[in-house]
């Protein structure tokens, strides 16, 4: 089962023609000494698409920001992490992102954006309701039950997490 280290809230509604998506999520564990991160992620879609992201992250090892957005030809990224620089841009036009995913059942073969690192990846179809993504050599796995997400599995190289749903 494991420690439940921190809690995840995420949101979405439209305003006009774009659809937000946010999530903050605050986590606390040990690691070596005590890790506290609290990340905000706040995700746009415009006609289906991805269109911009800006994500923070306020951790005891520093602060980060990452943002995205679509400029009419590419994405431009700048993104900074732990330990993680990105500033590629990314071309052709993007479906689906982390904070989507909470709200509507993943699509196999789908072009899938990292907020957080501005990098992409295909969405894996594993079986039936599970998915895959693998951003910058971590594995992702994403579980639905009815078209609900129901667990994520998060490869991360300091620690492995998991979220579940509580309804």
């Amino acid at each position: 089962m494991g420690l439940k280290i921190g809690d995840l809230n995420v949101q979405k509604y439209q305003a006009g023609d774009t659809v937000h998506y946010l999530a903050e999520s605050t986590v606390r564990f040990w690691f070596f000494g005590n890790v506290q991160v609290e990340i905000s992620t706040h995700s746009k879609y415009v006609d289906g698409y991805f269109v911009k992201s800006f994500s923070a992250s306020k951790t005891n090892r520093g602060d980060f920001t990452s943002k995205i957005y679509w400029d009419g030809k590419k994405y431009v990224v700048d993104a900074e992490s732990y330990k993680f620089e990105n500033q590629q841009p990314v071309m052709g036009m993007v479906q689906w992102c982390s904070a989507k995913t909470f709200f509507e059942e993943m699509e196999s073969e789908k072009t899938f954006i990292s907020e957080v690192y501005g990098l992409t990846t295909k969405i894996e179809k594993v079986e039936m309701g599970v998915y895959r993504t693998i951003i910058s050599g971590n594995e992702n796995e994403y579980s639905y039950e009815a078209g609900k997400l129901r667990k994520v599995l998060l490869e991360n190289p300091i620690k492995n997490f998991q979220y579940k749903r509580v309804d």
